[in-house]
């Protein structure tokens, strides 16, 4: 048996394309020849094929006419061994190559492997560097916090500091209203015992006692101050019946009490302006929202308001304007409107 001959030009394309020696040869051989197409195609359709790598053998051809065929086998022979050494030297010329692009690619995954490290690093810097400006953030929304609420305490602390002093000013007010009324109750207590008996002397046709000697008695600087003084809980007084004999309509009660506090705040803020001080009691929207509800004229009367003598006018006049006693009742008003029980507990 020996090996058939093929195309060699053919046999040398399909090896420079990367196809193995035996399976060219066998490709060609069973293709007959006939085309580098026709091998391709014999390849594809045999390459799983068990001997695919096994040199085709055919029956040699022995002729006896010439004295010289054992040379001529010995060197086909030789040439084949020859070509088959070669294509072995090939073969491990391109194992050696595929070897070198092994290790080239393996050097490139290498690289590649590295930089996926590199950008994994990165990425985990970069995520790292976000939480920690996000905890930051928290931290400093948590510290602005504390500050506001400290903050906020101490205006909390202050404006109850303020509010206990206000109260303490006005329960010392109070009491020396109170303090001033009673002496000035004592001083009409007295001067009333001294005009009894002053009387009575008269009705005797006794002599009236000597007026230097009672003079001490009532001073003339005491007998100007013998009006009584206006305490809060009188203002307080008016502004409970003003609510309670009109309980049942509140907006009614509420809008009088703002007429109230606008006419008190008016001469308060502008004490020499007339008009604030004069008061038209026919005047149809005064005379609806205040003027017809009991306890009004009498509060304001209480305020130093005065009625003339044919009780069209109610007038304050100058020398009657008491701004303590204003701003007393400027307080007692406004008390009495953020208060919503206030006139409906008392009895």
């Amino acid at each position: 048996m020996a090996v058939p001959q093929v195309d060699k030009k053919l046999l040398g394309e399909l090896e420079v394309m990367g196809f193995p020696a035996v399976r060219s040869v066998r490709a060609l051989h069973y293709s007959g020849n006939s085309s580098l197409e026709s091998a391709i195609n014999w390849l594809l359709e045999h390459e799983s094929g068990p001997d695919i790598d096994q040199l085709p053998l055919v029956p040699r051809e022995i002729s006896i006419e010439c004295g010289d065929s054992s040379n001529e086998v010995r060197n086909s022979a030789q040439g084949i061994r020859a070509h088959a050494q070669e294509r072995e030297s090939e073969e491990q010329t391109a194992t050696g190559n595929q070897k070198t692009s092994r290790v080239e690619r393996g050097a490139n995954a290498a690289e590649d492997e590295e930089d996926d490290r590199k950008k994994i690093l990165a990425l985990y810097k970069s995520k790292r560097d976000e939480e920690e400006r996000a905890r930051g953030k928290i931290r400093n929304q948590l510290q602005e916090d504390k500050r506001e609420r400290i903050r906020a305490a101490k205006d909390a602390t202050e404006a109850k500091q303020t509010l206990e002093e206000n109260q303490r000013k006005r329960m010392m007010e109070s009491r020396k209203a109170d303090q001033e009324e009673e002496r000035r109750a004592r001083e009409r207590v007295r001067q009333r015992i001294h005009d009894d008996k002053a009387e009575r002397r008269r009705g005797l046709g006794l002599p009236q006692e000597n007026t230097v000697a009672s003079a001490p008695l009532v001073p003339p600087t005491k007998i100007k101050s013998i009006e009584p003084a206006v305490t809060s809980e009188q203002l307080r007084d008016y502004l409970r019946t003003l609510k309670k004999n009109h309980k049942d309509d509140n907006a009614r009660v509420t809008r009088a009490f703002q007429i109230l506090l606008k006419i008190i705040a008016n001469i308060v803020k502008n004490p020499e302006e007339e008009k604030f001080r004069r008061i038209r009691l026919s005047n149809p929207v005064f005379k609806d929202r205040v003027g017809n509800l009991q306890g009004s004229i009498e509060f304001l009367e209480l305020c130093g308001f005065q009625k003339l003598r044919n009780n069209s006018y109610l007038v304050m006049p100058r020398g009657k304007v008491d701004m303590g006693l204003l701003n007393a009742a400027g307080v007692e008003i406004a008390s009495a409107m953020q208060n919503p029980y206030f006139g409906l507990l008392s009895k």
